[in-house]
């Protein structure tokens, strides 16, 4: 509230007594788990929905009883007459196919209002443009979307902070609702996350 983010969005998406993993050694296992997904805002959230996506249907049933909540979270923004819609993503890292279903569920997601709405689609999507048969490119590949601070000509590295290899973290906004003004990766927050942040300035149509 400092900052001047007075309206917040929250959604949990790992609440586990015990999570025990590293498997060895025991005495670095995670142990209690609580964490989630935030959207802060200096403007008044009007809606926020938590929406599960497909879980690995590969994995075993213990490792998902411990396993995290991979979520969309949408949240409706009003900013003066206009209601701005943000959809915040965390795909899952390990498994391509179930990343495939995820990136189809939240495609379908975006698509729900961005013929209606300025619509904004952001977070850790989990795959580099570079990687074979990426998820990320059905994205890349919509109609009247284009990705903020995204050159594929000279592409820039989101992941890890400490020595950046991979492009997992997007921007995508529907261009018929919003102008693209600039943007740029942020790397001068060192480890602050894994993960470096992406800045968008942008104005409505």
């Amino acid at each position: 509230a400092k900052l001047g983010y007075n309206f917040i969005g929250q959604s949990v998406n790992w609440d586990k007594k015990y999570v025990p993993f590293p498997y060895f050694p025991i005495s670095l296992q995670f142990g209690k788990i609580l964490s989630g997904q935030s959207v802060l805002s200096k403007y008044n959230i009007v809606q926020h929905k938590r929406i599960e996506l497909p879980r690995n249907q590969s994995n075993p049933f213990y490792y998902n009883a411990f396993y995290l909540d991979r979520l969309a979270q949408i949240v409706k923004i009003k900013i003066q007459n206009k209601i701005l819609v943000l959809i915040n993503v965390h795909l899952e890292a390990y498994h391509q196919d179930t990343r495939i279903i995820q990136t189809k569920k939240v495609m379908a997601l975006y698509q729900q209002y961005n013929k209606t709405n300025p619509t904004i689609l952001l977070g850790d999507f989990n795959s580099d443009i570079n990687y074979k048969n990426s998820s990320i490119q059905l994205l890349m590949n919509l109609p009247k979307t284009k990705s903020a601070a995204f050159d594929n000509k000279n592409i820039q590295n989101t992941f890890n902070s400490l020595d950046p290899n991979e492009r997992l973290d997007y921007i995508f906004y529907n261009t018929e609702f919003i102008e693209y003004i600039d943007g740029h990766i942020l790397s001068e927050f060192d480890q602050a996350s894994d993960h470096l942040p992406i800045l968008m300035n942008f104005k409505f149509k």
